[in-house]
């Protein structure tokens, strides 16, 4: 009997597991959508795990990080955030395929904050000027 139930309950636990990442996923494509963003693309996650020695004990962690590309003003715009924590990043413009990091990371924007940081005159990465189209949606 316990041979029978533990497979079971292993595959309830993975199939939880897989939900929780793409809810998560689905709940950040929201909160862009809520932000003004009309067009959010396919959301990416990123893992990253860390490990840190604390006296004689390794402590390992990991960390998801949830990417969503939005595109404004003829720049596609990279978003990103720590899986289960509140607010978001402006993290990179892809470009002519780079991925150049945004200075300063400016964070929890809205549509009408990302359109005034596209036209105003602080720091851009690198290939902005060849994407950055202040006609267009």
């Amino acid at each position: 009997m316990k041979r029978r139930i533990l497979p079971v309950v292993l595959a309830l636990g993975c199939a939880a597991a897989l939900s929780a990442c793409g809810n998560n996923e689905d709940k950040f494509v929201s909160e862009l959508k809520a932000a003004g963003f009309a067009n959010p693309g396919e959301p990416s996650t990123e893992k990253e795990k860390k490990s840190k020695k604390i006296g004689k004990r390794t402590v390992k962690s990991s960390e998801k990080t949830i990417e969503v590309v939005v595109r404004v003003k003829g720049c596609d715009l990279e978003f990103a955030k720590i899986s289960g924590q509140s607010g978001y990043w402006l993290d990179e413009l892809h470009v002519n395929g780079q991925e150049p990091d945004w200075p300063g990371y400016p964070e929890n924007l809205n549509r009408e904050q990302t359109v005034a940081l596209l036209a105003g005159s602080s720091a851009k990465p690198n290939g902005f000027t060849s994407c950055y189209q202040p006609n267009e949606a």
